[in-house]
């Protein structure tokens, strides 16, 4: 059994809830209840009153069981409740807030925990999530205006309306703004509790979508306070699965400032639906949520990233190396963005190959050392793979094999069929034009085909369209002759875009 700090003095001391017009914003079931970051506020505010050089940053093994009601204001001003501490040997502070209820069959009244946490402890790592992890989402997104968000999916009263657009989730997590808070009260020792409750609204509304449940937070694992948030400001918040299989979903969440500067990094959040299940999301947030996005593509290469370009935020530019911030400047403003995005999803990539979550972003250079060609650098003893990079209007994706490999993604539309003439073959053309798929996806499967072989093979475009003959068109996978030998394009549809990967190892 692992060994308990010893415990050197015990505490009870009375506190009171101030019942703020504010609070009566945090509603359940009509019901005003204390919010999760009110009762850490109130905590580490009573913990640093009595032991005025405690450490209230770091906060661990937080459980929130059960809720605590709050009178509307014109009834009671105050609520009094019970702040039980135990103060360790090796400095931490055990904390539990605690008010005393009544059996409702006998006159017996006893204390009720309704929270329990840590204050202090070991750091043993305290590096925050590398910026180029928090600057975009990955994967295929759903945008959530913050109007629909506190309408249906978590409603709240205007103070707590502090996520702001643009809003996203995708299967890997969330994405968006947070607000400091517009109330004139300052700030406690944790800082402004609003960035972090906002926060807890990406995570439920991440939840809605893919778990199915409209989830509250009943505890977390860590939470570490680099420097406090205030009032007023704007931050970036993003939420990752740190578990996605379980009882519970468990999130990560990071939020940082407009500067690029870590604020807060939470670990290990619980989410659960404290309804029994009695209220379930609407069908809009949890629609195909559970669809399994480029399998076909995946399934053809070693590692794959992909972003949608409006997840990109303003801290992109912060994870970029010399080099690839020296390409940037020249780049018109609406290329910036796919550039940003398809360097993110290479340094993406050669984290996911080299296991390595902890690298500065600016250390991972894509630029290769010989020519323009973006790359995917591994650590030391790790192979370098083949990769290869596209955008469109929306999309970033990036592919790494162990063989040649070419990526293409493209909108659909009639620009690809109006201009066949260039790039097809009479026999392609025939093809198109009895294609059930229609003209418009069948030329843009030939298009995409002819530019992922010519990233493949070190084609430029007009060699490849001499070089390349589309033998047979399919939904999901072509036929390809290139220079006489055998080829397979694949090809995955998602909301009116096509995406097309070839490697030589389907020769």
């Amino acid at each position: 059994m692992e060994d308990l700090p010893e415990i050197i003095r015990k505490l009870k001391l009375p506190v009171f809830v101030r019942t703020d017009a504010y609070l009566q914003d945090h509603a359940f079931h009509g019901q005003a209840v204390l919010p999760a970051v009110e009762t850490m506020q109130l905590l580490a505010a009573s913990t640093k009153e009595c032991l005025p050089h405690g450490d209230v940053s770091l906060i661990t093994n937080a459980r929130f069981d059960k809720f605590l009601p709050i009178a509307p204001i014109d009834r009671e001003r105050w609520i009094e409740v019970y702040h039980d501490l135990e103060i360790h040997q090796d400095g931490t502070v055990g904390s539990r807030l605690m008010i005393r209820g009544r059996s409702p069959k006998t006159a017996i009244t006893r204390l009720v925990t309704h929270a329990a946490l840590q204050f202090g402890g070991e750091r043993e790592d305290d590096s925050p999530l590398p910026i180029d992890l928090v600057s975009a989402l990955e994967g295929i997104c759903v945008a959530v205006p913050p109007d629909r968000l506190y309408q249906e999916l978590v409603p709240f009263g205007p103070a707590f309306h502090n996520a702001a657009a643009p809003l996203f989730v995708s299967e890997n997590g969330a994405i968006g703004n947070l607000h400091g808070g517009a109330t004139d009260d300052p700030s406690g020792p944790l800082g402004s509790p609003f960035p972090l409750d906002a926060a807890f609204h990406l995570a439920s509304v991440w939840v809605q979508r893919y778990h199915g449940i409209v989830g509250f937070p009943v505890g977390f694992d860590r939470r570490l306070i680099y420097s406090a948030t205030k009032p007023g400001e704007s931050y970036v918040c993003t939420v990752l699965p740190a578990q996605r299989d379980g009882a519970l979903p468990r999130l990560d969440i990071m939020i940082t400032d407009q500067q690029g500067n870590p604020r807060e990094h939470l670990t290990g959040l619980e989410m659960k639906d404290v309804n029994g299940g009695r209220i379930k999301p609407p069908e809009w947030i949890s629609h195909e949520a559970q669809r399994r996005s480029l399998e076909t593509i995946r399934n053809q290469c070693t590692a794959l990233s992909l972003i949608e370009l409006n997840t990109v935020n303003n801290l992109a530019e912060k994870a970029l190396s010399d080099d690839e911030a020296h390409r940037l400047k020249k780049l018109s403003p609406k290329r910036k963005t796919s550039y940003l995005a398809a360097r993110l999803c290479c340094k993406r990539i050669s984290r996911q190959l080299s296991g390595d979550l902890k690298r500065p972003a600016s250390a991972i250079s894509t630029v290769a050392p010989h020519g323009g060609c973006p790359c995917c650098p591994v650590t030391e003893g790790h192979e370098s793979p083949f990769c290869s990079v596209s955008h469109d209007s929306r999309f970033a994706v990036a592919v790494a094999s162990n063989y040649p490999i070419g990526i293409d993604v493209e909108a659909i539309s009639e620009r690809v069929q109006r201009s066949r003439e260039i790039y097809m073959k009479k026999e392609e053309r025939e093809l198109v034009d009895g294609s059930p798929l229609g003209p418009d996806e069948a030329s843009i499967r030939i298009w995409s085909a002819k530019e992922a072989a010519a990233k493949a093979l070190g084609m430029n475009l007009a060699e490849s369209w001499e070089a390349v003959s589309v033998k047979d068109i399919g939904q999901k996978q072509s036929v390809l002759e290139i220079s006489g030998r055998p080829h397979e394009a694949f090809h995955e549809a998602i909301d009116g875009h096509v995406f097309t990967v070839i490697t030589t190892k389907s020769s």
